[in-house]
């Protein structure tokens, strides 16, 4: 029996030292359905950039490995392969060779992943709509601003104990969601989860390792916060 080889695609928008956390979740995510279904893995490729750009250096390396091996290209979401309609136009005939985790070890129907492209460019969009109708509105009440704000320090010292606790949410909130993500990878003991986050290098607030107990504190603060 021949084996079965596979190709890792990951994919970040801004950079390593932004959103180093995104790749290690993916990262995790892919080893273990790689595991999972009996893969063999040959490389792994890695993006830093919109998922609207087409012409990622990566992405396109990574398909262009698998379609001369025939290998399968496993990505984690659809949205982590693209974020952009225009893509279909060169995956459309190597859809066998496509893997996402989300969806299991078996090549992605042309109307979901048709939907999933739609829904990922949709929120892109949102997204810089959201951004720009938010400037405008600023722009239009003062039309010197300047996107930031200088004096932002001096500004937030009286509301440091507000900040202090919306970053704490913030912080609990990305926990939650990558737990979140380990769940659906299968990793469902929370010694286990601790063991994972800490492997990946994601530390406490403090900057500690996680321990069954801190983590614990961390998925309930929501529940605690709004009952």
């Amino acid at each position: 029996m021949s084996k079965r080889t596979a190709i890792a695609y990951m994919r970040a928008s801004t950079t390593p030292e932004l959103q180093a956390n995104s790749i290690a979740i993916q990262e995790a995510i892919i080893d273990r359905f790689i595991q999972q279904h009996g893969y063999e893995l040959e490389e792994v490729y890695v993006d830093w950039a919109s998922g609207k750009d087409d012409e990622r250096v990566e992405f396109n390396n990574a398909l262009r490995h698998a379609v001369q091996s025939g290998s399968v290209l496993v990505t984690w979401k659809v949205d982590r392969l693209s974020r952009s309609m225009s893509i279909f136009s060169r995956i459309q005939d190597h859809l066998h060779l496509l893997r996402f985790c989300e969806l299991g070890d078996t090549e992605p129907n042309i109307m979901v992943l048709s939907v999933l492209l739609g829904v990922a460019t949709q929120e892109r969009l949102n997204t810089s709509i959201r951004v720009k109708a938010a400037y405008e509105t600023m722009k239009a009440k003062n039309p010197s601003l300047k996107w930031g704000n200088e004096n932002m320090a001096t500004n937030c010292q009286p509301l440091g104990v507000i900040v202090r606790k919306n970053n704490a949410a913030k912080f609990n909130a990305r926990i939650q969601s990558i737990v979140s993500d380990l769940n659906l990878a299968g990793y469902t003991d929370t010694k286990i989860i601790v063991d994972k986050l800490n492997e990946l290098g994601i530390m406490t607030r403090r900057g500690n390792e996680f321990s069954v107990r801190n983590l614990q504190r961390v998925l309930s603060y929501e529940v605690n916060n709004n009952g």
